[in-house]
């Protein structure tokens, strides 16, 4: 599936990760995101099941993360994360179980915290 993203009834923004969240391509990625933010309430992103995901991918869904509880929004992940999300995670020693105070002292729904 292609990257896109598509607006539900209720307002929430939904963005599909298309097959690859690395360097090359997350520039699009963070624009549908950024885009996403400035509309609706409610941001979340529906992972394929067999992304190729690197940092760069990471970094921006906390970033992400963090600019939406900075404006009172969220962004949250729509049906499960990927394995290959949660073992890029793993890789880079970045798995949270705790709070996140960017995130309005929220457990981190990205890192671990919430499945």
């Amino acid at each position: 599936m292609a990257l896109a993203s598509t607006c539900r009834e209720n307002g929430e923004i939904v963005i599909s990760s298309g097959n690859r969240l690395t360097i090359e391509n997350v520039g699009e990625f963070a624009r549908l995101v950024r885009e996403g933010l400035e509309v609706s309430q409610q941001v979340s992103v529906e992972f394929e099941p067999e992304i190729d995901i690197d940092i760069t991918g990471i970094q921006v869904l906390c970033s992400a993360c963090k600019t939406a509880a900075a404006s009172g929004k969220t962004f949250s992940c729509s049906g499960p994360r990927s394995r290959a999300l949660v073992e890029v995670i793993q890789a880079c020693g970045a798995e949270r179980h705790a709070v996140c105070t960017q995130n309005n002292n929220s457990t981190c729904r990205w890192f671990g915290g919430v499945e």
